[in-house]
């Protein structure tokens, strides 16, 4: 692990205690879980007392934790009693691990030259960390960041953890509570929890004490602003039913008088509906978005109706002008789904799957396809060539559709929007002739700080020229393009490029999830229809039974007496 390896799981001042894992020494083998007696050997020798060098203990639990306290409820010698010490030494162990990765992570971003501890630089060492824990670039970067406040802000709570007597867990709720403080109420919080005997509070008093410290160190500050909490972002995708939620959070007053506006703008709506259908009227109803309010013979209800308005109201943003580019979605949908003769899924945005009825549907409202072909063995979407700088509109979709998300191995934010299309050999614009082309082999789309970062050379992107359909040998056209990453001044790592994932493989397996839906749906719709068949006078009795059997199954127990008196408290 080079540098890493003097650490392992104690500092120098905790050398004559053989850590978790670390090499085997003084009988203890490599990788055997430490006895109690390994992992406490660094306490004080008084009992009940703070470790040497700590501040002295004012919140105490009411007896220190040991294999007696442990184990007061089991019979020594017996099989439970070794299980439950077993169990005890894991718990001991994951913490001293979650310790050594914490320094780890805090080292490598300490001494990382493109960065130097600076957290506004976090960026770059979470791109090089993200490659060593396979995780995602945003799960790296909020990794480097705890590492960096748990090591070097509250370093006596990182002592605790690293011996083992911090749980892991409690040790998530202390960083939960304490990422958004600024260093000197960090290590405010540290301080506090300094005083706290950690190694044998329970952890309510633990929990409670994390609370009281925040509050203590955050008090007199402003509490922030409901406004700098907007927001709207989409949850809930279910791509079996084809749906999702648009969530909006902001300050009370405001979501109160937007929920109001919309309340009266569909009241309004309905009732224009009503005198239509009522005066028989000719021609498009107001929002009617199914078309079919004339063979309805009724008004939408009102919450279909706040539905539409806020979907198909055109949003006024006069006097600023309209961006140049209006956002599209881009639906892949196969041809046979088309035509048809499949019900194999769509793709939105080469991601999120959605319905064949459903896509049929969206094509069928739109005046112009878009044909996108693809290799059928690879699904790599095939070239589309261009000579101009700028790339063209059927470039753009192209390029959506090879990076969904940006091209920076372990980004995962979304191109849809808030993205910049890059070349990856810089275009010449004095001589066009001698610098990269604007070609989709030459091209691909960067979130702003990536595509930021790349223009200062701390990233830097490389494609192997022989794939180059204009100048290339033509041997590797037919597959997904690869490219080489490197990350600073050792870190190198290879993305390839989204490809169609509908045509070689993952269309059977939508196909097989829309089936389960399609007959989850047919039950659905025909135990409504057997229940709509039934009379009402049945149905209502049914519900009264079953209303009346769950009130005489409810039991009330007054306050008072319990099972343990035998004597009225009055």
């Amino acid at each position: 692990m080079g540098e890493f390896e003097k650490d392992q799981f104690a500092s120098d001042e905790d050398a004559g205690q053989q850590p978790a894992g670390a090499p085997a020494r003084d009988g203890v083998a490599a990788g055997e879980v430490p006895t109690d007696g390994d992992v406490s050997a660094a306490r004080s020798s008084a009992p009940g007392t703070a470790p040497e060098g700590l501040p002295a203990w004012r919140v105490r639990a009411r007896r220190e934790l040991d294999a007696e306290y442990i184990l007061a409820e089991a019979v020594p010698g017996s099989l439970d009693a070794g299980r439950v010490m077993d169990l005890h030494r894991t718990m001991r162990f994951r913490a001293s691990l979650r310790a050594h990765q914490l320094r780890q992570l805090s080292t490598f971003f300490r001494e990382d030259p493109e960065v130097q501890g600076v957290l506004d630089d976090a960026d770059i060492t979470a791109l090089k960390v993200a490659a060593g824990l396979r995780c995602t670039y945003l799960q790296a970067h909020a990794m480097v960041r705890d590492a960096h406040l748990a090591v070097a802000w509250m370093p006596v709570t990182f002592t605790y953890l690293r011996r083992g007597e911090l749980p892991e867990d409690w040790h998530h709720y202390l960083i939960r509570h304490t990422r958004r403080l600024t260093e000197d109420q960090a290590r405010d919080v540290d301080a506090h929890m300094a005083a706290v005997q950690i190694p044998s509070v329970s952890q309510d008093t633990f929990e409670k004490q994390v609370r009281l410290g925040v509050a203590l160190a955050t008090a007199g500050t402003l509490p922030a602003l409901p406004s700098q909490s907007r927001n709207v972002e989409i949850v809930g995708v279910d791509t079996e039913t084809g749906t999702a939620s648009l969530m909006v959070t902001g300050p009370i007053p405001e979501i109160q008088a937007l929920a109001h506006r919309l309340d009266i703008a569909a009241r309004t709506v309905q009732k224009a509906q009503r005198h239509a259908l009522e005066a028989g009227a000719e021609g498009p109803l107001p929002f009617d978005i199914d078309r079919d309010l004339a063979d309805r013979g009724t008004a939408l209800s009102l919450r279909t109706l706040r539905y539409a308005i806020l979907t198909h109201s055109v949003l006024d943003i006069d006097p600023v002008e309209e961006t140049v580019r209006p956002y599209k979605i881009l639906v892949t949908v196969p041809a046979l789904t088309l035509m048809g003769h499949s019900d194999a899924p769509a793709l939105l945005d080469g991601m999120t799957p959605l319905p064949a009825e459903l896509a049929r549907e969206l094509a069928a409202g739109e005046p112009t396809w878009q044909r996108i072909l693809t290799d059928p063995i690879t699904g790599a979407y095939l070239p589309v060539t261009a000579e101009t700088y700028t790339p063209t509109a059927q470039m753009r979709l192209q390029l959506r559709l090879r990076h969904p998300v940006c091209a920076v191995p372990g980004c995962t934010r979304a191109t849809v929007i808030a993205a910049e299309d890059d070349h990856i050999i810089e275009y010449d614009h004095e001589h066009p002739d001698q610098g990269g082309q604007t070609s989709l082999w030459n091209l691909h789309r960067l979130c702003w700080l990536h595509h930021k970062q790349k223009t200062a050379g701390m990233i830097d992107p490389i494609r192997d020229p022989a794939d180059d359909p204009a100048g290339g040998d033509g041997t590797t056209t037919a597959g997904p393009l690869e490219t080489t990453w490197d990350i600073g001044r050792d870190i190198r790592l290879r993305t390839v490029e989204d490809t169609d994932l509908l045509t070689p493989r993952l269309a059977r397996i939508l196909d097989r999830d829309w089936r389960t839906y399609q007959r989850a749906h047919e039950d659905a719709l025909r135990l409504h229809a057997e229940e709509k068949a039934r009379p009402r006078q049945e149905r209502a009795a049914e519900d009264r039974r079953a209303a009346w059997a769950k009130h005489r199954g409810r039991r009330i127990i007054p306050p008072g007496l319990t099972y343990d008196e035998t004597e009225p408290p009055f």
